[in-house]
C-alpha cells in the first residue's frame, strides 16, 4: 500500500486535517444513504411493477395509488433500515467477540461515528455537531475507557487529537508506521485507518540500577548508576513554538521503533515489552564493564593513576560522551549520568586500606626527606653566603686602606679595619646563626686579638 502522506517530517502534523476528516465523513455518509435509497426505490419499483401486473389498480383513485405507493417506498425503506441496524448488531457481536472490549465501550457510537462521522455545516450550525476528540497527556490518554480512546488504539477514526506539552502519538495504519503527531498549534486528526500505536512520554525519564562488574586485575565490585534520558536533542526547540519539553518526530519515530518483545529465558515465564529506557539503559550496562574492565582497581580510585579514576570529572565527561554517542542513534538523550554507589568486596577493601595506608606512608616519607634535604641545602646556602659576604667585606675593606704612598704603614690602618669588620659582623644574630662553628670561633679568637693591647 503506498505511504499516504508526506514523508517530510515537518508536514506530518498537518497531514490529515478537520477539512479532510469532513470529506471522507461526508463520502461515508453519502455512500450509506445513497446505497439505502438506492435500494428502497428499486425495491419499491419492483414491487410496484410486480402489484400492477397482477391487480388492476384502475379501480382506485390517483390519489390514492399515489399513497399506496409511497407507503410502500416507506415501508421498504423501514426494513432497509431495519436490516441496516441488524447488520450493525452484527457488526458489534464481531467486535465484541474479536477484540473483547470492557463492557464499558459503547460499539454501537463506534460503528455509527465511523460510517457517518459529520457533516460539515455553516456556522454556526457545525459548532453542535462536533467531532470526538482523545486528550494525550502526562504520557497516556485522558479518559481511556472511553469508547473514542478504544476505537482510536484498535479501530481508527475519525478524532480529533488534542496533545497536550510532553506528549507526542505514534500513529499506525495497518500495522505499518503512518506518521508521528505532537503539541503545537495546528490540531491534528486521527484518520479511518489510522491507530494509536504508541503514547510517548517526551518529559525526561530517570532510570537506575545495580550491576556487577569486572577490573581488569579480576575483581568483582558493584556499581549503583542513575541516568536521566529523554527523546529528542534537549538543545532543539523551535522558538515560535513555547513548549517546555522539545518536541521532534523524528527522534520519537527511531526511540519507538528500537522497542520490541523480550521473550523469557524459560518456557514458563512471560513475554515483556523492550522500551527505549530498557534499550538506553543496555547502553549502559555495555559501556560501563568495558571501562572499568579496561582499568586495576587501584586505577579507579587513585587519582595519580593513568587518569582512570572513577568519580573524576574527566572519567564521567568520557562516560557521558560515550553514552549519548551510542544512544543519540535511537533518537534517545542522556542528560545526566551518576555512580551513586561502589561496593568492593569486604577481603578486597581490608587488603586494599592497608595498602593504599602503606603508600601513603611511604609518599609521606618521601617528601619528608625531600623536606628536609631542602632544609639543609638552604641552611648551607644561607651559611656559605653568610661566609662569602663576610671575606668580601673584609676585602673590600683592605682595598680602601691600601695605598701606594703608605705602605709602611699597612699593618696599623689595616688591623683597625679589620677588627672594625669583625665587631660590625658579629654583632648581627643571623650572621653568627649561619657561620660554620669553626669558622665562628675563628673569627672570634682574631676579634680578641685585636682588642688586647699590644705588649
Amino acid at each position: 500500500m503506498t505511504f499516504p502522506y508526506p514523508e517530510n517530517p515537518n508536514d506530518w502534523q498537518t497531514a490529515y486535517t478537520r477539512d479532510h476528516a469532513y470529506r471522507d465523513s461526508g463520502q461515508h455518509a453519502f455512500t450509506s444513504a445513497s446505497a439505502i435509497l438506492a435500494g428502497t426505490l428499486l425495491i419499491s419499483a419492483y414491487l410496484v411493477v410486480s402489484i400492477v401486473s397482477r391487480f388492476d389498480f384502475n379501480i382506485f383513485p390517483r390519489n390514492i395509488q399515489l399513497i399506496m405507493i409511497l407507503v410502500l417506498i416507506a415501508i421498504v425503506f423501514f426494513l432497509l433500515t431495519a436490516i441496516q441496524a441488524g447488520a450493525s448488531r452484527f457488526a458489534s457481536l464481531f467486535i465484541k467477540e474479536f477484540y473483547r472490549p470492557s463492557e464499558e465501550i459503547d460499539l454501537s457510537k463506534i460503528i455509527n461515528n465511523r460510517l457517518n462521522g459529520r457533516t460539515k455545516l455553516p456556522p454556526p450550525l457545525g459548532m453542535f455537531f462536533p467531532f470526538q476528540y482523545i486528550m494525550a497527556r502526562d504520557g497516556e490518554l485522558v479518559k481511556s475507557d472511553r469508547w473514542p480512546a478504544w476505537s482510536a488504539r484498535n479501530l481508527g477514526g475519525p478524532l480529533l487529537l488534542i496533545v497536550f506539552d510532553g506528549c507526542a502519538l505514534y500513529l499506525e495504519r495497518g500495522n505499518r508506521f503512518s506518521r508521528v503527531v505532537g503539541p503545537g498549534d495546528k490540531a491534528p486528526f486521527l484518520e479511518w485507518y489510522e491507530t494509536i500505536k504508541y503514547v510517548v512520554d517526551l518529559r525526561p525519564k530517570v532510570e537506575e540500577g545495580w550491576f556487577d562488574v569486572w577490573t581488569k586485575d579480576g575483581i568483582n565490585i558493584k556499581l549503583k548508576i542513575q541516568i536521566e534520558c529523554r527523546i529528542g536533542d534537549p538543545r532543539k526547540n523551535d522558538p515560535t513554538i513555547s513548549l517546555v519539553y522539545p518536541y521532534d518526530p523524528v527522534a520519537v519515530k527511531k526511540a519507538i521503533e528500537r522497542c520490541s518483545v523480550r521473550w523469557p529465558n524459560r518456557l514458563d515465564g512471560e513475554p515483556s515489552e523492550f522500551t527505549w529506557i530498557d534499550a538506553a539503559w543496555g547502553q549502559v550496562t555495555g559501556i560501563i564493564p568495558s571501562y572499568i574492565g579496561s582499568r586495576m582497581l587501584d586505577d579507579l580510585f587513585i587519582a595519580e593513576r593513568n587518569n582512570g579514576q572513577i568519580l573524576s570529572p574527566d572519567a564521567m565527561k568520557d562516560i557521558f560522551s560515550k553514552l549519548n554517542n551510542s544512544t543519540n542513534g535511537f533518537g534517545v538523550f542522556i542528560t545526566d549520568f551518576q555512580i551513586l554507589k561502589v561496593e568492593i568486596p569486604e577481603e578486597v577493601y581490608e587488603r586494599q586500606q592497608a595498602q593504599w595506608k602503606a603508600e601513603r606512608q611511604s609518599i609521606a616519607t618521601i617528601r619528608q626527606g625531600q623536606a628536609t634535604a631542602l632544609k639543609i641545602r638552604s641552611q648551607q646556602k644561607a651559611r656559605a653566603d653568610a661566609q662569602f659576604d663576610l671575606i668580601l667585606a673584609i676585602a673590600n675593606g683592605l682595598e680602601k686602606n691600601e695605598s701606594e704612598n703608605e705602605k709602611d704603614r699597612f699593618t696599623e690602618p689595616l688591623l683597625l679595619s679589620l677588627s672594625k669588620i669583625l665587631d660590625e659582623g658579629l654583632r648581627d644574630p643571623l650572621l653568627r646563626g649561619y657561620l660554620a662553628r669553626e669558622t665562628l670561633e675563628t673569627l672570634e679568637k682574631l676579634q680578641d686579638m685585636f682588642d688586647k693591647p699590644s705588649e
